[in-house]
């Protein structure tokens, strides 16, 4: 009996530092006589890839907030935010100011990611 496969899922749970979980999911069609070893660490690594850009994404908003108050904040803080930001645009071209997550993703060079925030969802069954 021959097994074909015409889909794959991956998902992984992330620990998020403050006692909150984040549960990141990938379902990808298969061509026929694809290699699924690959596509699976594919899937994998596109994972990995949305939660490191969430993650940086929130150090990204927090070296804005640094600039748009320098006079509040060390001068070294300041050059280390400016710093932090131009590395965030080198490692994320596709990221341009203002986008949001959902926004970001939807973008050519953006793993192709839909997301769905069961958060929101769990406080809308719970009322």
């Amino acid at each position: 009996m021959e097994l074909t496969y015409k889909s794959i899922e991956y998902s992984k749970v992330f620990n998020l530092g403050n006692y909150e979980n984040e549960k990141i999911g990938i379902i990808a069609e298969v061509a026929p006589g694809a290699d699924m070893l690959q596509a699976i660490n594919k899937i994998k690594d596109d994972v990995e890839a949305v939660h490191n850009y969430k993650r940086d994404l929130s150090e990204f908003n927090r070296m804005k907030l640094i600039l748009d108050r320098p006079l509040e904040y060390l001068g070294r803080d300041v050059e280390k935010a400016k710093q932090k930001i131009q590395e965030f645009f080198e490692k994320y071209p596709f990221h341009y100011d203002g986008a949001s997550f959902k926004d970001a993703l939807k973008l050519e060079q953006a793993p192709s990611v839909e997301v769905t925030d069961h958060k929101d969802k769990w406080d809308e069954d719970r009322y």
